[in-house]
């Protein structure tokens, strides 16, 4: 059988990676592996599809609470996980606004009228929702908030001014030039953003699914994660 006759690896990813992992991908599969096709969404609505049987050979979560769930149900390998990358909690505003958006705080202020998170079964909702609730913020901002199926939905909210401010991931932000980044989110004020990967149990690709989160491992696709805002875990 040749490279082209076998099926494609399916991997279902968080929506933050929808840009950087099909750039992994090409080049693995320009060099001799099979393809790779990608079902992107929020990890919840992933790890729920994973649990009502859809076919998947690997799974990319935005944290760990879903992989954590998925393992505990034994949908997944518990021997092929691993922490990919991580990320960074950010504010957006679109890029024509004049508001003074500098700190966590400013989000609170009257002239913030409407508020994106992603919803709170979503990682980077859970994330924000977090955040927000540490800083003592979330009582004075929980009423204008307005809840997305996944942290895209938001950034393209915060692109076209249909909100004030969203809260998203940093690599959200670089990829969208209508907004700007107005302040990052103190680190101890959320959990650690990671991306863990796993192979699906009972895979129907289980072998290429590990040697292609292998491969995501590697120095080549490390740069390219890096290229887009991702951080790379400590050696």
């Amino acid at each position: 059988m040749t490279i082209a006759a076998v099926a494609a690896v399916l991997v279902l990813a968080a929506s933050s990676l929808t840009e950087t992992l099909p750039a992994v991908a090409q080049k693995w599969t320009a060099q001799g592996h099979p393809r790779v096709e990608f079902s992107f969404d929020a990890s919840s609505r992933l790890a729920r599809q994973i649990e009502q049987g859809a076919p998947a050979d690997a799974f990319i979560s935005a944290d760990g609470a879903w992989m954590d769930q998925l393992e505990a149900g034994g949908l997944i390998e518990p021997a092929t996980r691993f922490d990919l990358v991580g990320n960074t909690l950010v504010a957006v505003v679109p890029s024509t606004s004049m508001l003074r958006v500098t700190t966590a705080a400013d989000l609170a202020a009257a002239a913030i009228k409407r508020l994106g998170l992603a919803g709170e079964n979503v990682p980077a909702g859970r994330y924000a929702r977090t955040a927000l609730t540490t800083l003592g913020l979330w009582p004075r901002i929980g009423e204008r908030v307005l809840s997305g199926d996944n942290v895209r939905t938001v950034l393209g909210w915060v692109a076209s001014g249909e909100v004030d401010a969203g809260i998203v991931y940093a690599t959200d932000a670089l990829i969208e030039p209508r907004v700007r980044t107005a302040f990052v989110f103190p680190s101890g004020s959320h959990p650690a953003i990671e991306y863990p990967a796993a192979v699906v149990l009972g895979a129907a690709h289980a072998a290429d699914a590990a040697a292609f989160l292998g491969y995501c491992r590697s120095v080549e696709a490390g740069s390219i994660f890096a290229a887009a805002g991702f951080v790379l875990p400590t050696p």
